[in-house]
């Protein structure tokens, strides 16, 4: 793919190239072990969690990002004035914000409350970091 057809498909050509490394993964892992069964059973057998649950990680502490750690810099303030009202309806599924919004809802995450209210005296890359291994604590119990 040329970088201008890369750069046209937004957020969604990201889902598809997931999709396709998470293919490419289940594959190699199956002919590297010999094992060809469900490949969703080989990978929680090796403790690699799949390709989406690492995306919803990453999205979560993106969000946690630009609203609560650093919400006073130009990113944070226009992610906060663009989603302010909008509604998971009204986005459009290749955009990054419809991501989140999903995110949010899926993980029953809400982006008001402050996750974090007894951490709110420690450094700002300190929150983040407690922050991420929440969320990956709780994306590896799904």
């Amino acid at each position: 793919m040329s970088p201008t057809r890369e750069s046209k498909q937004g957020f969604s050509g990201f889902i598809t190239t997931n999709k396709q490394s998470q293919t490419s993964l289940n594959l190699s892992l199956a002919r590297a072990l010999h094992v060809y069964g469900n490949h969703a059973a080989l990978l929680a057998d090796i403790g690699v969690p799949p390709l989406t649950l690492i995306q919803y990680t990453h999205l979560a502490q993106l969000h946690f990002h630009l609203t609560k750690t650093w919400p006073d810099t130009l990113p944070g303030t226009l992610f906060k004035t663009i989603n302010r009202s909008l509604d998971l309806s009204n986005l459009h599924p290749s955009t990054l914000d419809y991501h989140i919004q999903n995110l949010l809802h899926q993980l029953h995450i809400d982006p008001l409350a402050d996750p974090l209210p007894h951490m709110a005296t420690l450094p700002r890359k300190s929150r983040e970091r407690a922050y991420c291994n929440i969320r990956r604590t709780t994306i590896s119990t799904l």
